[in-house]
């Protein structure tokens, strides 16, 4: 039995996939200890004694504790280094202001896995493997005929003027059918934005700004909106060619996903049957209006890739790929 440690990092969304690879690692069959890298020591590895120390982006490169990251690049020949990459290796959100660690990584024995396909040849050792979900944390377990129902929703912060041009878009084409699900001050940035850019006229401000509808804190909540919405748009911000982690969770919960055209999109699902891509916004409002007036084909779409995103893409099955090919590695 494989012993694997799993490194939390400071980070809402690393420590999401992170809780995922436990889960999967567990279904293959190992013996898993997580811990946040904050608090996380040189015992609680030299008690463990692990074949495999697993982190998010840079992993344990990010610790503050100089004697632990030491010990860890010190004794490399005693277990497996895999880091899992969810941003772009040299990117701000991979290296939070600390640019130097792109090229201190090279120094590693360490395997990468990359969730966009355009990264790949950034880091040696390092192989394609895009997200997963843990369909279970979004499988609602009964229908709930009281809740609100949605026409168009976006989840994410409304950030950005590739974020913003599509909001405001659908705005224009769709008014009050628009629902926006964020942190509150991402969205008072965003209609501030708006005002500065001028996106939007005065009028189409108000109707921008009755779109909020909050922040949604659970994997619950966020199937709740997902399920209950006829198209939910998917807006990539990050990445070459990779699917962000929306694209999974939206499937997971039998949502009909309307996703902007990232070539790993057909390295993975079939566009159409189990999702539904747009490549501008005219596309988009073409195909947001179709979906709107053909809710049961959505549905149905949706329905598929939910079969599929539950069989090929859980955590379990990207556990094992990884497990299968550091072994292959040697």
């Amino acid at each position: 039995m494989k012993k694997v440690l799993i490194t939390f990092p400071n980070s809402i969304a690393g420590t999401l996939i992170m809780r995922g690879f436990k889960q999967g690692f567990k279904s293959n069959g190992c013996f898993v200890m997580a811990k946040d890298l904050r608090e996380l020591s040189i015992e609680d590895i030299q008690r463990f004694k692990p074949d495999i120390i697993i982190g998010y982006d840079y992993g344990f490169m990010f610790c503050d504790n100089e004697e632990l990251k030491n010990y860890i690049f010190q004794n490399q020949n005693k277990y497996k280094l895999v880091h899992y990459f969810a941003d772009e290796p040299r990117g701000k959100y991979a290296c939070v202001n600390k640019p130097w660690l792109y090229e201190e990584f090279k120094k590693l024995k360490a395997y990468s896995f990359m969730w966009d396909k355009g990264f790949v040849n950034d880091l040696p050792h390092c192989l394609y493997l895009p997200l997963a979900v843990n369909a279970k944390a979004y499988r609602l377990d009964e229908f709930d005929d009281n809740a609100p129902l949605y026409e168009i929703s976006f989840v994410g912060r409304p950030l950005g003027e590739k974020r913003q041009k599509i909001l405001a878009a659908l705005i224009k084409n769709f008014g009050k059918k628009l629902n926006i699900f964020s942190y509150e001050k991402h969205f008072l940035q965003s209609l501030d934005d708006m005002k500065e850019k001028q996106f939007l006229s005065y009028k189409e401000l108000d109707t921008y700004k009755s779109a909020y509808r909050g922040f949604l804190t659970t994997e619950k909540d966020l199937a709740k909106v997902y399920a209950n919405s006829f198209v939910n748009i998917n807006i990539t911000l990050q990445g070459e060619s990779g699917l962000n982690y929306r694209v999974f969770e939206v499937l997971a919960s039998r949502g009909f996903l309307l996703t902007d055209n990232m070539a790993d999109i057909e390295r993975n699902f079939i566009v159409s049957k189990e999702l539904e891509t747009y490549k501008d916004i005219p596309d988009l409002i073409d195909k947001t209006d179709f979906y709107l007036k053909n809710v049961n084909i959505a549905q149905k779409i949706a329905t598929i890739g939910y079969s599929d995103v539950c069989k090929r893409h859980s955590y379990t099955a990207r556990a094992r790929t990884i497990l299968e090919k550091i072994s292959l590695s040697g």
